[in-house]
């Protein structure tokens, strides 16, 4: 068989699938022929022919400067959720503190508009029988026609609202995403409304278990709190 024969028969039983299957199996195949090293080459897009080593080189530098940012990343993630739940911890201490509804309500805006920064926060009641403020009232079949909207599986609703709604919720604020918590054991209560100016903070996929634990704290301290507003 001549030459030219030979080289067609290997080039029809060897592809890259084989040769690439084969180094994987046998990783110490250079460790074994390392003066292969030198014979080959790799193109790259902006040095033009580099050698092996020199290819491996950069790509290794490529995955540990790709994993120091995937570091960094959780690590200000870390300290954010940190900060969060440092934030949080100091609210509910506040809540169960308060004696009255307008501590609460500044408690809130502390931790949410001033903290956090939430420019917007609104506190409304269900069909109290209290005499409230303005500012803590809710028509009956106002709430209604939002609550079958947005609480339809869950008590707590994260994403955005219609022009109406942030109309009702929030009197002349531009606000694009929200979370809004029912309050009560079974929603009767009321609901907390939490505000963002940016359409992608609060989206439907985010973790609730702070928001969570504030919804349970509300709805054991603000009947009481209720009650005593009405004695004053």
């Amino acid at each position: 068989m001549s030459n030219e024969a030979k080289k067609q028969a290997q080039q029809t039983v060897v592809d890259d699938t084989l040769i690439a299957a084969y180094l994987e199996e046998n990783p110490d195949f250079f460790d074994r022929h390392p003066q292969l090293l030198q014979q080959l080459s790799v193109r790259h897009q902006a040095q033009g022919a580099v050698s092996l080593v020199e290819r491996q080189q950069q790509v290794l530098r490529q995955r540990v400067q790709h994993l120091e940012e995937e570091i960094t990343e959780l690590m200000v993630t870390a300290r954010r959720n940190e900060e969060l739940f440092r934030y949080f911890s100091e609210l509910y201490v506040k809540l169960l503190q308060s004696d009255s509804l307008a501590e609460v309500m500044d408690s809130l805006q502390q931790t949410f508009s001033e903290q956090l920064q939430m420019p917007a926060l609104t506190l409304k009641f269900f069909d109290s029988p209290l005499e409230l403020e303005t500012q803590f009232t809710f028509a009956a079949d106002t709430h209604k026609q939002l609550l079958s909207k947005r609480f339809r599986e869950d008590s707590i609703y994260l994403g955005r609202l219609t022009t109406d709604e942030q109309k009702l919720l929030f009197p002349g604020e531009s606000i694009a995403s929200v979370v809004l918590l029912l309050l009560g054991e079974k929603g009767e209560l009321g609901m907390l409304a939490i505000g963002n100016h940016d359409a992608g903070h609060f989206e439907p996929a985010m973790d609730t278990l702070l928001v969570k634990q504030l919804q349970v704290l509300l709805s054991q301290i603000l009947p009481p709190l209720l009650q005593h507003h009405e004695a004053r």
